[in-house]
């Protein structure tokens, strides 16, 4: 029986919360026989839009239709443009449908009791501890999990009575800036200082606590404080935080049991709550010594720290190699190296069609001028810059799927983890990484910076490479003629100045040739200039169709250069042999009635100091006269 092939959509997995929620869901998945695909991003209120958006993309990339089931983790969508998004994602898909934290559409979900774990943390300040100041912090607005701890605040003042105070409710959004904002409205406020303040998360809690700590605030003695979740920096605090404990482990191997059911023709039910558990600690004066200790256990942080320390080591070794790096070739080769230090089990750089030329060689104003769109899009196959499994870089055919859905999970006989990562610079994506039964990136803000150093780094080498190229077309423009794209007199003394530098160091011959068309006037005259400027682009094509090694000279308007260094006059006879040939063949298959005719002569010249190139140009220009005088007899 084939493995089942389950998609998860998430972000901030480097929380550990989050990171727990997935590792139940893994654990639970792989010993069910399913694969697990996990498309992440990393995206913040308050990050810049156009990153959030390069971030989402990841999102768009699989088809899920070719998924026996879909997992999102909504419990850490914080922005509304971003649940919206996925929802639209979710609208036309067919297959089951389990969420984590809130519903989306009419989805089975999956979630903790937060309004009884916060209802209980609350009535412990009010009864236990008899306070009745009690400033709360809000998590982001619209999340699910934040409006239920929220009311349970307000339900547990409106039950015992006590007033329900505006100036003492703070926005707040999960993060430390949440926690700032927050920390300054109490300090700032007229009211008398809080007893306690109750934040929705620990994130916020620890920041507060720090902020009044650092003002010469006393906690828990003037004021307790407590968190939401148990994370592990909340126990590692000083003083350990008051919380909630979510099984957030449980979560995860709920959620994919719930689907597996589902898959199997079982009724489940339409909602799924786990009770959450209240961990009374230091910051309100209560303790619970062994709990820093069971959290420590469950995130694995004792065998984490020299697997970091590491990793911290080989990512600084290779931003100092990027930082010197100017091509994309360059980049690939210090990323291998980096990879190879890491040795993941299997890892994949995947990448649009064309992915080298669309971003490294396409001119600046086709870039600049492409939509977000277009920016954003996946092409309908997949280019593999770099494959990487069992200890070696594999050579990879194209994917023909977008997120290599056949070929990357044809492998039935072990189950996987697979977590797909945008690599992008803004809204400009580049790509994706694969990373198969890997640590690196779970609960590990690290690989949050790797992802964006790396998006950073190719746009810094987009850019340049993009600067040279267009320096490279306005000096083109500065030493090229306009008409026939040969060089032009700033040319000629570049291409001169060149030979004459490697002649000076070892001794060199130079061929120098001098041609004019042949009856140009007559031409003009009769059919017009534009058939003159016909016969002269003609003329000059085939002069540098046969150049080779030789730079091509429009010294005036019907007057040609050739220049370059030479073993014997054989090569330059076999070079006018080739035009004359090329000329002949013009003219027999050409319907225009002008044909090119032209004079020429050369003369070989020993490169030295006193080699002059006006001097060598009179010579040559003397004897195609005379071979020109010669054919008028």
């Amino acid at each position: 029986m084939r493995n089942k092939n389950i998609a998860v959509l998430m972000t901030a997995l480097d929380s550990p919360e989050q990171a727990d929620i997935l590792r139940g869901l893994e654990e639970y998945g792989k010993s069910h026989g399913c694969n697990v695909a996990v498309f992440l991003w990393f995206t913040g209120a308050f990050e810049k839009d156009k990153h959030n958006q390069g971030e989402l993309n990841i999102a768009r990339l699989p088809d899920l239709n070719l998924f026996d089931g879909v997992i999102v983790l909504a419990n850490a969508l914080h922005m509304e443009n971003n649940r919206r998004q996925l929802e639209d994602l979710l609208q036309p898909v067919n297959c089951p449908v389990v969420t984590i934290g809130c519903k989306i559409y009419n989805s089975i979900s999956v979630g903790t009791d937060n309004y009884m774990g916060m209802k209980r943390l609350v009535e412990h300040f009010v009864v236990d501890h008899k306070m009745s100041r009690i400033h709360f912090v809000k998590g982001i607005e619209g999340n699910k999990d934040a409006e239920a701890r929220f009311q349970a605040y307000l339900d547990v003042l409106e039950e015992h009575g006590l007033p329900i105070v505006p100036e003492r409710i703070s926005q707040g959004d999960f993060y430390v800036t949440g926690g700032e904002l927050a920390a300054r409205e109490i300090l700032s406020s007229d009211l008398p200082f809080p007893e306690a303040i109750v934040c929705a998360n620990d994130t916020m809690a620890i920041t507060i606590c720090d902020i009044l700590m650092k003002k010469g605030y006393r906690v828990p003695e003037d004021v307790a404080i407590s968190g939401y979740d148990c994370s592990l920096e909340g126990q590692s605090h000083f003083p350990k935080i008051t919380t909630v404990r979510s099984r957030f482990k449980d979560l995860g191997s709920e959620a994919c049991r719930v689907l597996l059911d589902i898959l199997a023709g079982k009724e489940v039910e339409k909602e799924i709550l786990l009770p959450d558990e209240v961990v009374l600690d230091e910051s309100c004066g209560c303790n619970n010594e062994n709990i820093a200790e069971d959290v420590d256990k469950a995130n694995g942080a004792g065998g984490a720290d020299f697997f970091h320390r590491q990793l911290v080591h080989y990512m600084i070794m290779l931003e100092k190699n990027i930082n010197e790096i100017k091509n994309f070739e360059d980049w690939l080769e210090a990323f291998k190296y980096f990879i190879s230090k890491m040795n993941p089990t299997e890892f994949y750089f995947c990448a649009n069609t064309n992915f080298v030329d669309d971003v490294f060689r396409v001119g600046t104003m086709v870039q600049e001028e492409m939509t977000a769109e277009e920016q954003l899009a996946y092409t309908s196959k997949t280019d593999v810059i770099l494959a990487y499994k069992q200890g070696m870089f594999r050579e990879k055919p194209s994917f023909e799927t977008r997120c290599a859905f056949d070929e990357m999970f044809m492998d039935t006989e072990k189950t996987k983890l697979y977590i797909f990562s945008p690599m992008h610079y803004l809204e400009r994506n580049f790509g994706y990484f694969v990373f198969v039964d890997s640590k690196f990136p779970i609960a590990n803000i690290l690989y949050v910076k790797w992802l964006i150093n790396m998006g950073n780094a190719l746009e810094n080498i987009r850019r340049q490479t993009l600067l040279k190229n267009a320096m490279k077309r306005l000096d083109e423009m500065y030493v090229r003629d306009s008409l026939t794209d040969a060089y032009n007199r700033f040319g000629m003394e570049r291409c001169f100045a060149e030979l004459k530098r490697k002649g000076v160091m070892s001794s060199l011959t130079m061929q120098l040739s001098f041609m004019d068309i042949d009856k140009l006037k007559q031409i003009n005259d009769e059919y017009g200039h534009e058939e003159g400027d016909r016969i002269i682009s003609a003329a000059a094509g085939i002069l540098q169709k046969c150049a080779g090694k030789f730079c091509v000279v429009r010294y005036g308007g019907d007057e040609f250069i050739v220049l370059g260094a030479v073993q014997n006059e054989q090569e330059v006879k076999d070079y006018w042999e080739r035009v004359e040939e090329e000329i002949v063949c013009y003219n027999e298959t050409t319907k225009k009635q002008a044909k090119i005719c032209i004079s020429y002569g050369y003369e070989l010249f020993p490169i030295g100091n006193k080699t002059y190139l006006e001097d060598c140009i009179n010579i040559v220009d003397k004897k195609m006269y005379d071979n020109k005088k010669g054919k008028r007899r």
